[in-house]
């Protein structure tokens, strides 16, 4: 099927990459169809692309990426939402803000990852209550931490 989108044109998408989120997003849940849209090859970066909204789509990048010691821990409900039967199904990912015209100081969302099950197609953002995680993570910031650990310990 043909998706019209603000940022990208019109895209062609297969109706089995149509991902659901029941409850919508934090503050939009009123959308509840998205595809995943690959940034470009070899990029960290993907966007969350409204299927209703052409004019709507979120950056997302994995929190492993940057954050190695990123924990998200599901509770009852939000895996019987996603219909977690394998955890190995499911991807996170984080939302993203780069302020105008200053990329090294975008940061991530850790508080409300977004979790998707690959195989039934469906996700749900998460509210994590971890104090070690805030809405405006510095992404650049925490690989230099990441990687100071990294070479620290070997």
């Amino acid at each position: 099927m043909e998706l019209h989108t603000t940022r990208f044109g019109t895209i062609n998408v297969d109706a089995e990459d149509i991902l659901t989120f029941p409850n919508g997003l934090v503050g939009l849940s009123q959308l509840k169809w998205f595809v995943l849209v690959h940034h470009q090859a070899g990029s960290p970066f993907l966007w969350l692309q409204s299927v209703e909204e052409p004019g709507f789509a979120l950056l997302l990048i994995d929190p492993w990426f940057f954050c190695t010691d990123y924990e998200v821990v599901l509770s009852d409900a939000e895996a019987e939402c996603l219909r977690v039967s394998d955890c190995s199904v499911l991807r996170v990912y984080t939302t993203v803000t780069i302020p105008p015209g200053k990329p090294h100081a975008m940061t991530a969302n850790l508080m409300a990852p977004i979790v998707i099950n690959i195989s039934e197609r469906c996700g749900r953002q998460v509210i994590l209550e971890d104090e070690r995680y805030h809405t405006r993570h510095p992404i650049l910031q925490e690989m230099w931490r990441s990687a100071e650990h990294t070479e620290s310990a070997g």
